[in-house]
């Protein structure tokens, strides 16, 4: 269930909150202890004030001087006057307890002002005692409750107020995410244009991380259209290579249904063999697509000496054997049927990488198909047009890449990753050659 504290508009009110709770109600504890403390302060000074006063007008009898002290009791708050002498006696009829650091300091002719059990006490030395009054101070610490008092009525006015103001404040600092969220809800599916950078810092990590998802988005859609496409034009070349040794070896059947030639039965037979070729392509170049490799270390030059290819150069290499040797047998028949034996190889470090270079003796590849021999179905007339693409599929599965040149006669390179190398490394190799 949602709460204040999903939102981050209700998280900033409680931080607010705290914050200001956390600063008002220490403040306003100080500002009463404050008030209280020069209150009392006040009060002390008014009342030293009065009594120097009373002491500079002159001897008085201490009868008199008790009734000077009750009307300046009654003045101040309901205060108790008091003579020492030879005894205490003050304006009350109570006797009257006196701080024992008061009676020691008129003792030695101090003047004497403290608190005591909450009670101010103010005496001057007199005629070998002294005189004083002492104030209670309800009417002080009552001071600092009413003004705790009128912070918690006031103080609740301000909070709202401030939280008014917040409530705008945020309002308007969110406008932003707003913004930014309403941008891609009104944003086409079909949109994968990066977002414009927003107004402020807080939200440009955001908006960078989502820009980097719609980029890996868009390079993902751009992979599986192109994908998408080299599989319409591999099922439309499938199907018309299927079609033609089917019509012809239906043909043949027909004839030979009907007459019983033996040339028909060659034609089939041929065709029949063209078709299982092509069959036998098509599963491989799906295996290679989808077999796990099973890669180890290889030596190059003795790799390819053992198939009968001499070649100059060598390099360790991390590849799967079987696969390498289905590119190495491919581009090998390749120069057979359409080239021109013996093979010659050449291997070339580049990078992370080694190409690998394979050129037959022949008259190389027609200018027309140069560019596409390495695509599947495409031939010169003869064959099924399967062999290279499967050398192109095993190296993009060894993470690299195969191109095809013309080099004193054709030639097919191979880019495979060093052995030193714990992974293949991505497609997309920059070529050799």
């Amino acid at each position: 269930m949602a709460t204040a504290f999903s939102s981050l508009r209700g998280r900033l009110f409680a931080l607010l909150f705290l914050a200001l709770l956390l600063l008002a109600f220490p403040l306003a504890l100080l500002s009463a202890k404050e008030a209280e403390r020069a209150a009392t302060e006040d009060l002390r000074r008014a009342l030293f004030t009065r009594l120097f006063l009373l002491k500079e007008e002159g001897p008085k009898g201490e009868a008199a001087l008790l009734a000077e002290l009750f009307r300046l009791g009654q003045v101040y708050g309901g205060g108790v006057g008091f003579v020492v002498g030879e005894e205490v006696r003050s304006t009350e009829l109570a006797p009257l307890a006196l701080p024992p650091a008061l009676l020691s300091a008129l003792a030695e002719g101090r003047t004497y002002q403290g608190v005591w059990w909450g009670v101010l006490y103010v005496a001057l030395p007199w005629e070998g005692g002294g005189f004083g009054l002492a104030v209670p101070l309800e009417g002080v610490a009552g001071l600092g409750r009413r003004l705790l008092l009128l912070y918690a009525t006031w103080g609740g006015g301000v909070l709202l107020l401030v939280y008014a103001l917040a409530a705008l404040g945020f309002s308007w600092a969110l406008r932003p995410l707003r913004d930014l969220a309403r941008a891609l809800k009104d944003r086409s599916p079909e949109d994968l244009s990066p977002l414009p950078r927003p107004p402020v810092a807080e939200l440009v990590p955001v908006v960078e991380a989502m820009n980097g998802l719609l980029a890996r988005v868009r390079a993902l859609l751009e992979e599986l259209s192109e994908k998408e496409a080299l599989a319409r034009r591999f099922a439309r070349h499938a199907s018309h290579e299927l079609r033609n040794p089917l019509a012809a070896l239906k043909g043949y059947l027909e004839v030979l249904a009907r007459k019983g030639e033996p040339k028909a039965l060659e034609g089939a037979l041929r065709e029949a063999g063209r078709l299982e070729a092509l069959l036998s392509g098509l599963l491989r170049l799906s295996q290679v697509e989808a077999t796990p490799l099973r890669l180890r270390p290889l030596s190059l030059a003795a790799f390819l000496r053992e198939r009968g290819v001499e070649v100059a150069g060598d390099a360790e290499v991390l590849a799967d054997p079987e696969l390498l040797a289905l590119a190495v047998e491919n581009v090998l028949e390749n120069a057979r049927r359409h080239g021109k034996p013996p093979v010659r190889g050449e291997i070339l470090k580049e990078g992370q990488g080694v190409w690998l270079w394979l050129v037959d003796g022949g008259p190389g590849f027609p200018e027309s198909l140069l560019p596409r021999v390495l695509e599947p179905f495409v031939h010169g007339g003869r064959g099924t047009g399967l062999g290279l693409a499967l050398v192109a599929a095993v190296a993009r599965a060894h993470g690299g890449k195969a191109v095809a040149a013309n080099r004193d006669g054709a030639a097919v390179g191979l880019f495979l990753p060093l052995a030193s190398l714990k992974v293949p490394p991505a497609a997309g190799f920059g070529e050799g050659g």
